[in-house]
């Protein structure tokens, strides 16, 4: 009888843990695999995140990879352009024709940079804020904390014969005319013995006297040529009100009560004919021809309550001395006070005063009249406007007079001046932005459409003036806004010759582009 060798005993669960850790070992005993690197690091930044300037500087710095193959900038997910960056920290230039308009002028960026390494590791920076308003260039004073023109200014000139003309206030508080070249050097400065404020007007300069006026309301007027030499101004005592230009050169002046030629060689302030009456004057003089038109509003010889007239007073301007009227036309008779008088202007060629009435609930109209004939009815009434939900500020015509802008605290509406109907886009109004207000206008050259509205926050518990922050740009009424910009600091604006905007951002003197490549690109 054979026997068979019994099998040696091995638990099931003994051999499945031998088998285990047979595999485990096995393994362990090769190379580990490597650990997945991070991705990069990636910062963008911007310099100066309110930019109006020609390119828009961005600082990118990449770390995390051995060598960096491309990045990439974006305006949200918006591609921009490639960057050849290397290392370390470096700036590039998006140019103005890199940048997309979509969201408007000046545009609103949200800048991002995409770096990839070398080794295909990729990350995105956080987005960055920025905003960019395109410009021809920038004038800097040599001086870091120096300006390089006044508060206010006017350009003369055109392409690199601009200047820029503006009354400042020196260190020992003199009011100062200054003229700037395009380069930012001061050509010209006179100690002009008025002071300067936020309300010193400096007019263009007449092509037939080669002169302008320079006035601050409340203290007096001079006559400077292009060389900077007085030749003609009011007397010490004369206490300006209002100023206008006639076409010789010469100068219509208001201290309330009365209104005179002052000559632009009359140096010792003497007038060639004054007009007095009872009454104020309640808007600029306006010479047509060889006449004045004076409008003022009066209490009637025969009245009873509350009733008044708008009337159009007309004098000779060739004559000397103390005139009396040459004729008075009764525009309007209405209910009000002479202390509380309406709103006028004249068109270009006097034939026309409009007339800005305040109504209840805080609604205005603006009314338009010959100026020919008395009474604003049948053929000497042209039209009324519609109402508007504001107490209206100004009215001023432009665009060689087809245009009229009617200026309220913070909106601002274009009338047709034929017929009185607004030409705003889409009949909206153009307003400034949250609860800034509207504190000066600027249009361009005599017969363009364009027109400027600089807007700033109200007065404070002093009281004083404050300075425009936000400009708005319109090239036509019917296109509506162009562009806007807003400031921390402070800014003003002027046109020169050829009908380019220059700018005044904080200490920085900036030509825009023309307005026409500002349109180009907005969507």
């Amino acid at each position: 009888m054979h026997s068979v060798p019994s099998r040696p005993f091995a638990p099931r669960a003994f051999l499945a843990l031998l088998t285990l850790c047979a595999s485990v070992f096995a393994a362990c005993g090769g190379e580990k695999p490597a650990p997945i690197p991070d991705p990069p690091t990636v910062t963008l930044t911007v310099p100066q995140p309110n930019t109006a300037a020609p390119s828009l500087t961005v600082r990118v710095i990449v770390s995390g990879c051995d060598s960096v193959s491309r990045v990439d900038i974006y305006d949200r997910d918006t591609f921009l352009k490639t960057v050849p960056y290397t290392s370390g920290s470096m700036d590039f230039e998006l140019a103005q024709n890199e940048i997309k308009y979509t969201r408007g002028l000046a545009v609103s960026l949200s800048l991002n940079a995409r770096a990839t390494c070398a080794d295909g590791r990729t990350n995105s920076s956080q987005p960055q804020p920025a905003t960019f308003l395109p410009v021809t260039k920038v004038i800097k004073d040599p001086d870091p904390n120096g300006q390089v023109v006044t508060d206010f200014f006017t350009a003369e000139g055109s392409g690199t014969n601009v200047a820029f003309i503006g009354c400042g206030i020196t260190t020992t508080g003199t009011g100062t005319l200054y003229r700037v070249d395009s380069a930012g050097v001061v050509r010209n400065s006179l100690e002009m013995q008025i002071p300067c404020s936020a309300a010193t007007v400096v007019t263009e300069l007449n092509p037939t006297s080669n002169k302008r006026w320079v006035w601050t309301p409340g203290f007096g007027a001079i006559a400077v040529d292009s060389n900077f030499v007085v030749s003609g101004k009011t007397a010490p005592s004369y206490k300006l009100k209002n100023l206008s230009v006639m076409s010789n050169g010469d100068a219509l002046v208001s201290d309330g009560p009365t209104v005179s030629r002052l000559q632009h060689t009359a140096t010792g302030g003497t007038f060639q004919w004054t007009y007095q009456q009872p009454w104020a004057p309640v808007g600029p003089a306006k010479q047509v021809a060889e006449q004045v038109l004076i409008p003022i509003v009066r209490v009637p010889q025969v009245s009873t309550g509350l009733l008044v007239e708008l009337v159009v007073v007309t004098v000779d301007a060739t004559k000397t001395g103390s005139i009396p009227a040459v004729s008075e036309r009764t525009i309007l008779q209405f209910t009000g006070a002479v202390e509380h008088p309406p709103l006028t202007a004249f068109n270009t060629d006097g034939s026309v005063i409009y007339i800005s009435f305040p109504f209840n609930n805080n609604q205005a109209r603006v009314q338009a009249c010959l100026t020919s004939q008395d009474g604003c009815e049948g053929s000497a009434h042209k039209w009324d406007s519609q109402f508007f939900p504001v107490e209206i500020q100004g009215v001023f015509p432009y665009a060689a007079g087809s245009r009229l802008a009617i200026v309220g605290l913070q909106r601002v509406w274009f009338l047709d001046s034929e017929n009185g109907l607004v030409a705003n886009k889409g009949g909206t109004s153009v307003d400034a932005s949250g609860q800034l207000l509207i504190l000066q206008v600027q249009m361009g050259r005599a017969t363009s459409s364009e027109f400027y509205i600089l807007a700033g926050p109200a007065p404070g518990s002093s009281g004083l003036p404050t300075m425009p922050q936000e400009i708005i740009a319109v090239d036509t009424a019917e296109k509506g806004e162009l562009f806007r910009y807003e400031v921390s600091s402070s800014l003003s604006c002027s046109v020169d010759d050829s009908g380019r905007l220059w700018m005044r951002l904080g200490n920085n003197l900036v030509q825009a582009l023309t307005l026409p490549e500002y349109r180009a690109v907005k969507p």
